[in-house]
């Protein structure tokens, strides 16, 4: 059985027991959700922003001003954002050699004493499935993260 009749195969099989089956859905309908995130630190109208789901912080940055001081090299604007994220735009003179935890790679993350490949891994996977964190003590959420780890690597992380 090809893909297509075993689709209407199973189609036929839930209408005959009754069970109800979306009608009329579109790709539309899931992208006219929206998502609100929170704007903080070097911009000059922090706040909540509304934007399409499926939105990255790419989109959420071509809607608002940064400060002069914003430090935005560290951002990856391909990042997909999910609702109520919590965005921090670092000061360029404050988290100069601080690595986000937000939205570092895995490279990134990889240089930060303490944190190995695995670990690194474990954050971005972690992040992928829960959003960003909203603090930093959130990492002890991840796989390989306890207190120990967090106070040794909280120098060297920002979000």
């Amino acid at each position: 059985m090809n893909n297509i009749t075993k689709g209407l195969f199973l189609f036929f099989v839930l209408a005959v027991l009754g069970v109800p089956v979306a009608e009329n859905l579109e790709v539309g309908d899931f992208r006219s959700r929206e998502i609100t995130v929170e704007l903080k630190g070097e911009v000059d109208n922090p706040g909540f922003y509304s934007l399409p789901a499926y939105s990255n912080v790419a989109d959420l940055l071509e809607i608002t001003e940064l400060s002069e001081n914003a430090d935005v090299s560290k951002l990856n604007a391909g990042v997909i954002l999910k609702d109520n994220d919590v965005i921090i735009i670092p000061n360029r003179e404050q988290e100069e050699s601080k690595i986000s935890i937000n939205t570092g790679t895995r490279e990134q993350l990889d240089t930060i004493p303490g944190i190995g490949p695995v670990t690194a891994e474990n954050i971005i996977i972690y992040r992928s499935e829960n959003g960003f964190f909203q603090s930093l003590d959130d990492l002890v959420r991840v796989k390989g993260i306890g207190e120990k780890t967090l106070r040794k690597i909280r120098e060297f992380i920002c979000l």
